[in-house]
Order: C-alpha cells, then sequence, then structure tokens
C-alpha cells in the first residue's frame, strides 16, 4: 500500500511535474513521474476546479470510451 502524502508533499510533487513540463513542453510530459501525475490530479481535485464525477456522469459530460469496431460473434 502506497504511503500517504503530507499537503507539502502533494504539493512539491505536482510543482515538479508541472515544473517539467512547462520548462521542457513535450519532452517534459515524458519525464514526469505516476506519482507527479497523481499529486498533479490530486491537487486539481482538492482545488474545487472540477465538479463532482457523480454529477458530470449524470449530465452527459463524463469522457466514456465509444468505439465504432463491431463486437465478435
Amino acid at each position: 500500500m502506497a504511503e500517504r502524502w503530507t499537503e507539502a508533499e502533494m504539493l512539491g510533487l505536482a510543482a515538479s511535474g508541472v515544473t517539467k513540463v512547462d520548462l521542457l513542453g513535450q519532452r517534459g510530459t515524458t519525464l514526469v513521474t505516476c506519482e507527479e501525475v497523481a499529486a498533479m490530479a490530486a491537487v486539481i481535485a482538492l482545488s474545487g476546479t472540477l465538479s463532482p464525477v457523480d454529477a458530470r456522469i449524470d449530465a452527459g459530460t463524463y469522457p466514456e470510451f465509444r468505439t465504432t469496431r463491431k463486437e465478435r460473434t
């Protein structure tokens, strides 16, 4: 089980990931770690920028995978 971050650790990881992308552009996106991505997502979620997921699902605006491929019979 992964250990929880302190608020300072979460903000530090998120800032590190954003800095890589900001300074290096597309190359920076390949250098961001999974922990940094998770921290960035947590910061966004905690900031209240996004509406709750269940509200987006009910509104029909939640991203959904759709395919045109036909199922095997």
